[in-house]
């Protein structure tokens, strides 16, 4: 009768140790509750993922007075930088689908940011504004979530930031509705 090496005996162990660590490690216990996928569409973007072009490139400039803009960053936020009259201009829009507007507000005090309430295409909405930058103006709006654009002015003769920003909220808006 031969009996294994110990060479052996500790390759077995090894292989069963292994086997054990991966059976035991690709299970996942979840708590909480299961809750159904939202079914309604109203109010949402319509395609995932392509809330960077809810307003076309060209309006955008159209709208901040900027001859070309250039989208140079996509994804939860989506940014452009343009040149026009207006000097250089930057651009960004930001949608938060679980976000709540009380709460973009709470932000935007601390942050020592003066708001006024606003309506933009028949929503609730407010602007922002930085205390002592009259070139850069933001405007967010409750939907299915809230949405938010910021407008800033680096020079040149300006737009108005609030008017191109709420401009380009009502677009969102009525694109969406």
């Amino acid at each position: 009768m031969t009996f294994p090496s110990a060479h052996s005996v500790r390759r077995v162990l090894a292989a069963a140790l292994v086997t054990a660590a991966v059976g035991t490690g690709c299970t996942t216990t979840v708590t909480g509750t299961a809750m159904p996928a939202r079914s309604d569409v109203s109010g949402q973007f319509d395609k995932l993922l392509e809330e960077c072009i809810a307003v076309p490139d060209p309006t955008i400039a159209e709208t901040v007075g900027a001859d070309l803009v250039d989208q140079y960053f996509y994804g939860a936020v989506c940014m452009w930088t343009g040149i026009g009259a207006g000097g250089l201009v930057d651009v960004t829009f930001a949608w938060f689908e679980d976000d709540a507007l009380t709460r973009e507000r709470e932000l935007a005090g601390r942050l020592g940011y003066a708001t006024e309430d606003v309506d933009v295409a028949g929503t609730t909405a407010f602007l922002s504004r930085r205390p002592a930058d009259p070139s850069s103006c933001g405007i967010s709006a409750a939907y299915s979530g809230v949405i938010s654009w910021w407008v800033q002015y680096r020079g040149g003769t300006p737009v108005d930031p609030c008017a191109a920003a709420t401009e380009l909220a009502e677009l969102t808006l009525q694109r969406n509705q």
